[in-house]
């Protein structure tokens, strides 16, 4: 039984959308409401001819504009499995799995191969674009078809694309900013920094003369900005913040260049905002929950936000670009989530697997209820743009846009090595030189070792 249980149709769709989706003989038969996990005529227990498709899916927070009841994707995902249950002409059944964002590797790969294999991948790219190299990961582009790729622009099919194959459909994305607390700047004499109804971008030394205010004027239980180096979590916004002094990250090999005078810079800068105070207190052993929890609780004057949930914070909170890219301006980052199919050595599986995303590809019902976020599909965008709080402010700052992976073939591999460096860089055991050749060796060793290993579905 899925993550909603029998519960499932209440609280993820309205009648309206239930009727839209399932037709009134789909939602009832004889009087009474099909449920996943139930016997009957698709053969849910007790037949073994049912093709039964596994979907995992990393519990995440998500809204959609036109269901108050949506509050996580696996209601989404749910909705579409029950969706494509009742219009399926053959005996299907698809079970919706749950796991925390920490267990990546647990659900998926410590899976493979077994009976609790994942069929359907659903997650953030950079998360799950590792996998495409185990060879686990089939090519999606017989179900592309014309409509699907005019659809959804060049860029999320570039970010789904590897060696010219599809190996992962675009589903939504969110943008990652800074967020700033406007009370906590006043507190500080910092009202000429704030603004309304815009992205700002400052200048690094506007970024320095706001942090040292913030550390001088703010009380002692109060910190500037977020820093942490606890675990992996969140490591990607701290590479942005490396680009801080205009170092591109990666080289156009995909390779970390942090040894460059300005990766340098940078990591001296996260080095030095111990010492001035701009963290909270030993940032090496927190994790960005730690600095969430404080910058929510007023603790914390800077800390990450994205479109998605900028909303709970309204009007408390102005927006500002990471510090840095190549132009100075600023820079922002892009999350894809989407999807993916696994070959577990049934074609059937995989067959089945396709057809229930060419099934909600082809839904404008299933595709809408991306509209919370930024959506991949035009066709979305267009009908919810408007209602989508925040979509103009973040669609016309999407050229500050950086890319983060690199397509790097193993970035979970390159994410272990890096916390650990700037770990020990925030405790002050290297320096920043010692960290850029550090991260430069040891993540560059396991890119290489990631191209080397790379297997690819045919």
């Amino acid at each position: 039984m899925g993550y909603l249980g029998h519960s499932w149709l209440s609280r993820s769709v309205t009648r309206r959308t239930a009727l839209a989706l399932f037709g009134t003989t789909a939602l009832a038969v004889g009087g009474s409401v099909l449920l996943p996990g139930c016997s009957d005529g698709f053969g849910v227990e007790g037949d073994g001819a049912a093709t039964r498709l596994l979907v995992k899916v990393p519990r995440t927070g998500h809204d959609v504009v036109f269901d108050e009841y949506i509050s996580e994707v696996s209601q989404v995902i749910e909705t579409m499995a029950r969706a494509f249950e009742a219009q399926s002409s053959a005996a299907v059944h698809v079970e919706v799995e749950v796991f925390e964002q920490n267990q990546y590797e647990e659900a998926i790969v410590g899976s493979f191969d077994g009976e609790h294999a994942v069929d359907l991948l659903y997650g953030d790219y950079f998360n799950m674009s590792t996998y495409i190299h185990s060879g686990h990961v089939v090519p999606l582009d017989d179900i592309v078809d014309a409509g699907i790729r005019d659809d959804i622009p060049n860029l999320f099919w570039n970010l789904s694309t590897v060696e010219g194959k599809v190996y992962m459909m675009p589903y939504l994305a969110r943008q990652n900013v800074l967020a700033y607390s406007k009370n906590l700047f006043r507190r500080a004499g910092l009202e000429k920094f704030i603004r309304d109804g815009e992205i700002q971008s400052w200048s690094v030394g506007e970024w320095e003369e706001i942090l040292d205010t913030l550390a001088r004027e703010l009380p002692e239980d109060v910190f500037p900005m977020m820093m942490y180096a606890g675990s992996s979590q969140g490591d990607t916004h701290i590479m942005t913040l490396l680009r801080s002094y205009g170092s591109p990250f990666f080289d156009e090999t995909g390779h970390f260049c942090l040894s460059r005078p300005e990766g340098i810079a940078a990591l001296r800068q996260i080095q030095r905002g111990v010492e001035r105070g701009w963290w909270p207190p030993h940032p090496e052993n927190l994790e960005i929950e730690d600095c969430s929890s404080l910058f929510r609780n007023g603790q914390l004057a800077i800390y990450m936000l994205n479109n998605a949930s900028v909303g709970r914070y309204g009007d408390a909170v102005g927006l500002v670009n990471f510090p840095g890219g190549e132009d100075g301006r600023g820079c922002a980052t892009l999350f894809v989530s989407g999807f993916e199919v696994f070959d577990n050595g049934d074609a059937e599986k995989v067959r089945v697997a396709k057809e229930f995303l060419s099934f909600v590809y082809h839904n404008e019902e299933l595709m809408s209820y991306s509209a919370g976020t930024l959506p991949a599909s035009r066709a979305v965008s267009q009908k919810h743009g408007n209602a989508i709080p925040y979509y103009d402010l973040f669609k016309e700052n999407s050229d500050r846009i950086v890319d983060f992976t690199g397509n790097n073939p193993d970035t979970r591999a390159v994410r272990e090595i890096f916390f650990l460096v700037i770990h020990q860089l925030l405790m002050g055991n290297i320096t920043p030189e010692e960290a850029a050749r550090q991260l430069d060796e040891q993540c560059n060793r396991a890119i290489d070792e990631g191209v080397k290993n790379s297997t690819l579905h045919e």
